[in-house]
């Protein structure tokens, strides 16, 4: 689908990346050009007048809405970051406390590894189970 050549306008966030990210300034810019959506979900903005440095380059993980009108709107999706207190890490994984007070145990054991996995889960959960009983949790 092409959308037909007309003014499109671009919103540019700039980010600041320390422990949490907060936005630190918003600034617009008005292109006009060419805006192509293909099949395979693909956008790409073609402008009119291409000039270098016009707007920062920008590569983000996010969100993109493209509407029937032509409007197209971008949202930066930020990491999701664990919640959870880290009690104790296990061979392949980590026992934690949430902040909804329940206590969680994750474990990843990759199949290539070449180990038994059934038996190497029992263990570590065995594990966790006896570093719970040795701390006041």
């Amino acid at each position: 689908m092409i959308i037909p050549a007309g003014t499109f306008s671009l919103s540019l966030l700039s980010q600041n990346f320390n422990k949490m990210t907060h936005l630190t300034k918003t600034k617009q810019v008005m292109l006009e050009g060419l805006a192509n959506y293909g099949e395979n979900g693909n956008f790409m903005f073609l402008p009119d007048d291409p000039v270098m440095g016009r707007v920062e380059k920008m590569s983000r993980r996010g969100i993109g809405l493209l509407l029937s009108d032509g409007t197209f709107d971008f949202s930066v999706s930020t990491p999701h970051r664990s919640r959870a207190t880290l009690i104790k890490k296990v061979a392949h994984g980590r026992l934690s406390a949430t902040i909804d007070g329940a206590i969680q145990l994750t474990l990843k054991i990759y199949r290539a590894e070449g180990v038994n996995i059934p038996e190497t889960l029992r263990k570590e959960a065995e594990e966790a189970i006896s570093i719970l009983n040795t701390r006041a949790v």
